[in-house]
């Protein structure tokens, strides 16, 4: 097994997991997916595990990463540019059959412009709305006698940069475009020959609940990706030091696991990596104090850099007031690594919101304190008979206490 940190991990790099995928796979015969959870936790690495299993069995799947688009063209460009290599590829009676229809659809994506919240302007003067566009080509690709995966990475973004470049229209278009996903694509003939798993870093439950369209992602089944539990993370820690001739007791790969908190691959990976480095600096100094040093050096300036978008997706999924809410308890939270009352987090957002009276800033502590905890930012501790809640992941609250601190 190689020490990645970073990238998206496949083959035999593909750890721990494979239940997950199995799982999965199984959900993609009736329904498709909406996979959720901060970055580096594992989405785009399962997803395209998920992905490989299916083109096993003969389905056709495509990935877009859709973080950068800003409005629905975008959108339909992506699609577009993953399918026209498949296209190539069909064969040669599937070709006949579709691809001169494709290649008109696509042909209306290329001069699609964007005109208000329902419709698209196409070259010719005529308007149209761009669902019929998106529909016309799932349409056609059902039509090529094959099963499709689609895998949509990072829509909820995608979704938030509508919004905020279109403050008067934004919403609604959001709307049209989750109505599109749930009603338009699902009345589509051979439906059941495209499915979706959709995955984003910032929580699509989150804008939905904020905006009120909840119902708009009913008809996908939520998942989300648990961390490892002891025994798998610590398998797989022996792997990684068999891989690079490290001796590594299982109490030190205990102390590993007990020290990241929340063993999620990634930053399992991370802590290793750090470790290994530390190793060979360092060969007779002690382990568990080289395991300290690391989680050290994970939160520090230039080794932070994931860290960050923990706190901006904040920002991108909240209103200001909000986010500076949400940050407010996080800092609190970060002081005590085993949490804060539940009361001292109200009392706190109340001194912050003095011209609320207490129910509303007791609603308002409710729904962010949800948000944080749908988000695997903390967790509510209970074992000593007092909710406490406390960061998930040890290494976030270490950097989160150390952005608080002078």
């Amino acid at each position: 097994m190689d020490n990645i940190a970073g990238s998206p991990v496949e083959g035999d790099n593909f750890y721990g997991r494979e239940k997950v995928v199995s799982h999965l796979r199984e959900i993609l015969a009736n329904d498709d997916i909406l996979l959720l959870g901060p970055r580096r936790i594992g989405k785009t690495s399962t997803a395209r595990a998920v992905m490989a299993a299916v083109r096993n069995e003969g389905w056709r799947a495509i990935e877009i990463n859709v973080a950068s688009c800003t409005n629905e063209r975008e959108f339909l460009d992506k699609l577009e540019a993953a399918l026209t290599p498949e296209l190539a590829s069909f064969s040669e009676k599937a070709k006949s059959a579709i691809g001169d229809a494709f290649g008109k659809v696509s042909g209306r994506i290329k001069s699609v412009e964007i005109a208000g919240s329902v419709s698209v302007k196409l070259g010719n003067g005529e308007a149209e709305d761009w669902t019929k566009v998106a529909s016309d080509v799932l349409h056609l690709i059902a039509h090529a006698d094959e099963r499709w995966l689609i895998y949509v990475d990072e829509l909820p973004i995608m979704l938030f940069n509508v919004i905020r470049n279109d403050p008067q229209n934004g919403v609604l278009r959001v709307r049209r475009f989750l109505d599109w996903f749930r009603n338009d694509v699902r009345a589509l003939p051979d439906v059941r020959k495209v499915r979706w798993l959709v995955s984003g870093s910032v929580g699509l439950d989150t804008l939905v609940q904020e905006h009120g369209m909840a119902d708009t992602i009913n008809s996908m089944s939520h998942q989300g990706l648990a961390a490892y539990s002891d025994d798998v993370a610590i398998a797989m820690l022996a792997e990684l030091a068999t891989s690079y001739n490290i001796e590594l007791s299982d109490e030190e790969a205990r102390h590993i696991v007990a020290a990241v908190q929340w063993p999620q691959p990634y930053y399992l990976q991370m802590a290793f990596h750090h470790l290994r480095v530390l190793m060979a600096e360092h060969p007779d100094d002690d382990p568990p104090s080289l395991i300290e040093q690391a989680m050290d050096i994970m939160v520090q300036p230039g080794a932070d850099n994931d860290f960050h978008h923990w706190e901006k997706r904040l920002t991108i999924q909240l209103s200001k007031a909000d986010a500076d809410h949400a940050l407010t308890l996080l800092n609190l939270a970060a002081r005590d690594p085993i949490g804060v009352r539940a009361e001292a987090l109200l009392a706190k957002l109340q001194e912050r919101m003095s011209n609320a009276t207490p129910d509303e800033a007791k609603r308002t502590f409710i729904r962010l304190r949800d948000i944080l905890l749908r988000d695997a930012y903390w967790w509510a501790e209970e074992t000593s008979g007092v909710k406490r809640y406390r960061f998930r992941l040890e290494p976030l609250r270490r950097w989160w206490l150390r952005r608080d601190t002078l």
